[in-house]
């Protein structure tokens, strides 16, 4: 294994344990659907030029979190890059904090707020003709979408725009897990075949490990202004790296007792 990759799991870990600890100190949920998109997020952000985001450059690449939800992991994997300062972080959730549950874009250097599922994902469409029309030529839009978002129509009628524009500036990254809030994803509504349906809307389509910041990066890297807009589909693990999360529905909604934030945080520093 290499330095690099070596470097990239102690990074990702790193990260999980901030989220429990942000999330048990704020008597938070959402621990499935953050533990989940720690490496897509972190891929993201590192593709990116962090100073024109911080100096609020017109040329910046944007950011959304579609789903919304996975604040805890958007906004420590911010914390992470010197976008959110570790005193904010630890207000998580908690009174008079701007850190609520959802992504907001009261919090600097957030993009949009989020959490209303389906409508980040066309606001990031909406970035990327922006940043063509004003001749942005070297700037991205991305946008990070749950599995069980994809049920969300206005997902597709954004991504048929994309497709007829040749959005090859727009990059939209799905956090595979294949859990929705209270049971698999495919039993809600099938995707299945999913990267053929994204070819179909005239998008380039790429499947990796979405706990592979390697593989994540190394896409988006090599698909930029391509002639299309490009879509990652990350399979990812729902509740990564806390066993008793893993896989489980039921995470998406509970809160960390202290035994259970205990036993989590010595799993992961302890893996």
């Amino acid at each position: 294994m290499s330095f690099k990759i070596i470097l990239m799991k102690k990074i990702s870990k790193s990260i999980r344990v901030k989220i429990l600890e942000i999330l048990y100190n704020g008597n938070a949920s959402h621990l499935g659907t953050s533990m989940s998109c720690v490496e897509m997020l972190i891929a993201v952000y590192d593709s990116i030029n962090l100073n024109k985001i911080i100096k609020k450059e017109a040329d910046r690449s944007r950011i959304l979190v579609s789903k919304g939800h996975a604040a805890a992991a958007t906004y420590a994997v911010m914390n992470y890059f010197g976008l959110i300062n570790n005193k904010n972080l630890s207000t998580y959730h908690q009174d008079n904090s701007l850190l609520c549950g959802h992504v907001s874009h009261k919090v600097d250097n957030v993009e949009h707020s989020t959490g209303a599922l389906g409508h980040g994902m066309p606001v990031a469409v909406g970035c990327a003709v922006g940043l063509k029309a004003k001749g942005f030529n070297k700037s991205r839009s991305f946008a990070v979408c749950g599995d069980g978002e994809l049920q969300e129509g206005s997902i597709w009628e954004a991504l048929l725009l994309a497709g007829h524009l040749k959005l090859d500036n727009f990059c939209l990254l799905v956090d595979y897990n294949k859990v929705s809030s209270i049971t698999l994803t495919n039993k809600v509504s099938n995707l299945e075949p999913l990267k053929k349906k994204f070819e179909g809307f005239s998008c380039s389509c790429e499947i990796v490990d979405g706990h592979n910041v390697s593989q994540i990066k190394k896409s988006i890297i090599n698909n930029m202004f391509n002639g299309k807009p490009h879509v990652i589909i990350c399979n990812t693990v729902k509740g990564k790296g806390v066993p008793f999360a893993e896989n489980q529905p039921i995470w998406h909604y509970k809160t960390l007792d202290k035994k259970l934030f205990l036993e989590a945080k010595k799993y992961l520093k302890n893996k």
